[in-house]
């Protein structure tokens, strides 16, 4: 009875209970036992409590008994578990530092796999030239610099070989029971299994007091670059340009002329070329070559470079492509008409091609795009191009000027103003730019005289600079139309005889003309430039405006007509095809002429102007 007392006061989970209740309750029994049995024999009594007594201390030593079990057993059962959560944790711990360091492992196996790297490792000098801070270390790190440089300055489509120094991966955490740094296991993976081209040499001073500097590498012989004994940054500049230019020629070369060292891009590729592995290393190079030659304006040698990558280059190929596009550029350095049509060959070609054969639109279209008077396929080519080197593109000179100017030729000067404001201030080009831009809105307001001192500043830069003479090839036609609307006529003549054969300068020497009042001399050029270029599209569009000025409506519909079947992506003979009609009261047909225009220049306000003229004439 005590005993089933004692259980139905413990814990559903067996831990103890107050110490007390048991005893209180033993105690409580023998009494009630002695009292009745004291109404018959007080021995009996007494016998029977000293009894109860003795089983209830005999109950109370065996519960403490029990109770030190079930707290020990208690402590031993919170230990077992402690101990099995931290080996299971002890467990997934370890197995997470082995998958951490497997995937580690698989990394630098790839990253090694897949390393095309030039390293430059540690170079030697003696120790008095140390002592004066030249030492190896420092001459590797001026390389390394140099070579990163050169690699950041280089706008090409391609990224090149990564440059490095041989301790950049030189984590100091050490394998276990190695003693070999993580940095170090890397560098034998690069070494064992990787494509690296390793950089070293040293550095001497030579018996006059000077500097020698000597490099080498795999598949870069030893050179030898020697100066003054306060030269060692321009020889580790010459250094760094030789390997640079023997281990990535095209993209040395790419980096000559986006420096404008077109005459140092020549003498390269003339070297280059004959070490060259492949044809399509080749067509790369001769492209380069060619580009070159054009800039620094000697034509016939750059079309005989892009002949040649079209003879290497698989036809249909992107090098293919791009050869025939340059093409396009350098015939029309001296022949436009000759251009003119080679460019409208290569682009019905383009067009019958499948999709997968076309070329693409940002290395290829830019030259016929310009030759055939075609604006917008010009711009789209250069933003394209724009998506590439952080907005500079990956032509031989950044885009920002000449997509301004496009915007510019569109009619739509708030952009022109915003891409040259993004360009490099002091790029030859954008600097020639922002002078064609103020001189453009002097003509536009019908200021010629304010025009002049812009142009002129241009002019100069143009005259004494191959390569901004060779991205703005009409251009200076329009200082030579400012001359001659401010009525300084034989500086213009000047101008027009400089800049030579171009269809721009035809027509507005035929303006300048009229506007001095030599109408017969005016339609001798204008019939001369025809006969240069019959398919050149500026000449007929301004004498279609100077005889819809004096009322000449038939001939005038026939000229601005002529022209834009010539160029019918140009808003401008649209525009003047519409006022045409406007002036002949056919004010649907002006609004379809005008609404024609506005998908190739849709921010000209002039042209917006004349056709909200027809909507109220129509209704």
């Amino acid at each position: 009875m005590a005993d089933d007392l004692i259980g139905s006061l413990q814990g559903g989970e067996g831990e103890p209970q107050e110490e007390g209740v048991e005893s209180q309750v033993g105690e409580a029994v023998a009494a009630a036992f002695a009292v009745d049995q004291s109404k018959h024999d007080p021995e009996v009594a007494r016998a029977a409590v000293d009894f109860l007594k003795a089983q209830t201390q005999e109950i109370e030593e065996q519960r403490a008994f029990r109770l030190s079990r079930i707290r020990g057993q208690s402590r031993e059962g919170k230990l077992r578990r402690f101990g099995l959560r931290m080996r299971n944790g002890l467990q997934v711990f370890t197995a997470l530092v082995a998958t951490v360091i497997g995937l580690g492992v698989l990394v630098m196996l790839w990253d090694a796999f897949t390393s095309r790297s030039v390293v430059v490792d540690a170079f030697k000098a003696p120790p008095g030239l140390a002592s004066r801070g030249l030492s190896g270390d420092v001459v590797a790190k001026g390389m390394l610099d140099a070579l990163q440089k050169m690699q950041e300055a280089t706008r090409s489509v391609d990224k090149g070989l990564n440059t490095r120094g041989a301790w950049a991966s030189d984590i100091k955490v050490e394998a276990p029971g190695t003693g070999v740094s993580i940095g170090e296991i890397d560098r034998m993976l690069h070494e064992r299994f990787g494509h690296d081209l390793h950089i070293d040499g040293e550095l001497i001073q030579t018996d006059t007091g000077g500097l020698a500097l000597t490099v080498r590498g795999e598949g870069v012989p030893a050179a030898t670059f020697e100066g003054g004994s306060g030269d060692l940054g321009k020889l580790t500049v010459q250094a760094a340009e030789y390997v640079y230019g023997r281990s990535q020629p095209h993209r040395y070369a790419a980096y000559l002329e986006n420096e404008n060292r077109f005459a140092d891009a020549v003498a390269f590729l003339q070297s280059a070329y004959p070490h060259a592995n492949n044809d399509e290393e080749r067509a790369r190079l001769a492209i380069d070559w060619g580009n070159a030659y054009a800039v620094l304006l000697q034509p016939a040698r750059a079309a005989e470079k892009y002949r040649l990558v079209m003879t290497l280059a698989k036809p249909r190929s992107a090098n293919w492509w791009r050869a025939w596009g340059d093409l396009v550029g350098s015939v029309g350095l001296t022949d436009e008409e000759g251009a003119w049509r080679e460019g409208h060959a290569l682009l019905q070609a383009a067009a019958a091609v499948p999709k997968r054969e076309q070329p693409q639109l940002r290395t290829v279209f830019v030259n016929p795009a310009v030759i055939t008077f075609d604006p917008p396929l010009e711009l789209t080519s250069f933003l394209q191009d724009a998506k590439l080197n952080g907005g500079a593109g990956a032509m031989v000179f950044t885009d920002a000027p000449t997509i301004g100017d496009v915007y510019a030729w569109m009619h739509d000067p708030a952009n022109a103003a915003r891409y040259i404001a993004a360009g490099d201030p002091d790029d030859p080009l954008t600097k020639a730019e922002v002078l064609l831009l103020q001189g453009y809105a002097a003509l536009d307001r019908g200021d010629a005289q304010g025009a002049v001192a812009p142009l002129e500043a241009f002019y100069r830069a143009w005259t004494a600079t191959p390569s901004v003479q060779y991205a703005f090839l009409n251009q200076p036609c329009f200082l030579g139309l400012a001359y001659g609307l401010a009525g300084r006529l034989n500086e213009a003549e000047a101008v027009f005889k400089r800049v030579g054969v171009q269809s721009l300068c035809y027509a507005f020497h035929g303006d300048v003309l009229v506007h001095a009042g030599d109408t017969a001399g005016a339609e001798r050029v204008w019939a001369e430039g025809l006969k240069v270029g019959p398919d050149l599209p500026p000449i007929p569009l301004h004498r279609g405006l100077w005889e819809l000025g004096h009322g000449d409506l038939k001939a005038a519909e026939a000229d601005v007509s002529a022209a834009s079947s010539k160029a019918p992506h140009w808003a401008d003979p649209l525009k003047a095809w519409g006022d045409v009609l406007a002036r002949e009261g056919r004010w649907g047909e002006a609004l379809a002429k005008y609404d024609e225009a506005l998908k190739y220049a849709p921010a000209w306000a002039e042209l917006k102007q004349a056709r909200a003229e027809a909507v109220r004439h129509r209704s």
